[in-house]
């Protein structure tokens, strides 16, 4: 479920839409994990503010994996069933960086932006 602020007549995201596959991302920048582990971990570190559902969670494993930025690797549980765990590739590790340099500086610009709209009244 993704919140909105109604703000007047607009509709604001709280969660700004393509953050998921950067997420994904920097969740597995910490160690392997399942799809459903991901979702538990974006609800718990966006304080409940969004659970992705699987709709959104398994097609974005797809395709991050197919874009060699993370890897299948399949671990055993104790109940001795199979889930896929995913892991952090060096390509994505190279392609995080890049993105959290990115934000670094939309984060610097919105500061800026910020900056102005409070001079106007």
């Amino acid at each position: 479920m993704r919140g909105y602020c109604n703000c007047g007549p607009f509709r604001v995201d709280i969660i700004p839409k393509g953050l998921l596959k950067p997420l994904i991302l920097k969740l597995l920048s910490e160690r392997p994990m399942h799809g459903f582990e991901i979702m538990e971990q974006i609800f718990e570190k966006t304080d409940g503010m969004w659970r992705p559902g699987p709709a959104a969670i398994y097609p974005s494993l797809e395709l991050l994996e197919q874009a060699g930025f993370i890897k299948a690797v399949n671990q055993k549980e104790k109940s001795e069933k199979t889930r896929k765990q995913y892991a952090l590739t060096e390509k994505g590790k190279k392609v995080l960086e890049e993105y959290e340099n990115y934000s670094k500086e939309v984060k610097r610009r919105m500061e800026r932006f910020s900056h102005v709209y409070g001079k106007i009244h």
